[in-house]
């Protein structure tokens, strides 16, 4: 997953971190975070613990490499970043555990466990650490408005439940996608004609009708 990774990202096991120092000495440190220490390639002792995030790793490194060089910049990043171990239970096509990119979301465990099956919920996703619940997802954002949202990024041990399906309504006739709609908090028909996709050109709106069954 090529994403960008900022100072709040939790460094985790497998995460490959990259030091580059230039000026007075030019030179690339490789590490890799195990559960103990960053190993790897013979140099600076500097060694970020587990469970650091990426901006307390760096403040770590680079007050080590001070005390044995100067007059050389420094630069950190995260190189190649490791996978963790989440869990998809509920109304899903496979449910179980999955290794994932430490920078996936609830959406990409989504999709390794196969999808929801037809009778799990697209709109209240349940991100959960432990028995505290971390946000709930409305997966309607992405797959009808092209909006990924400000999602939490999933760490070691997350658990994503996949509730049955809420209420539905199905949409039919002039409108651009005409399908089943699963409900949150929508209420009125304009609501869920935004749903469809809006109403074709040549829809005629003297003629709508409702069932409730």
């Amino acid at each position: 997953m090529d994403l960008p990774v900022g100072p709040s990202y939790v460094v985790g096991p497998g995460d490959s971190l990259s030091i580059d120092l230039w000026g007075g000495v030019s030179q690339r440190l490789p590490r890799t975070v195990d559960r103990e220490r960053a190993r790897g390639s013979a140099g600076s002792g500097a060694s970020p613990g587990f469970r650091r995030t990426l901006g307390e790793a760096q403040e770590i490194v680079q007050r080590a490499l001070r005390t044995q060089f100067r007059d050389v910049l420094r630069t950190f990043h995260c190189s190649d970043c490791g996978s963790v171990r989440v869990y998809v239970v509920g109304d899903v096509t496979s449910p179980g555990a999955y290794d994932v990119s430490s920078l996936s979301t609830p959406l990409n465990a989504l999709f390794a466990a196969g999808g929801v099956t037809p009778q799990g919920s697209l709109r209240r996703l349940q991100h959960y650490r432990g028995k505290q619940l971390i946000e709930e997802v409305d997966a309607y954002d992405l797959l009808l408005h092209g909006i990924r949202g400000d999602l939490q990024r999933l760490e070691n041990g997350d658990s994503l439940m996949i509730p049955p399906l809420g209420p539905v309504v199905t949409v039919e006739g002039m409108v651009r996608r005409p399908a089943v709609y699963e409900l949150r908090n929508e209420k009125t028909l304009l609501d869920v004609l935004d749903l469809s996709g809006g109403i074709l050109p040549a829809a005629a709106l003297r003629h709508i009708e409702v069932q409730r069954w």
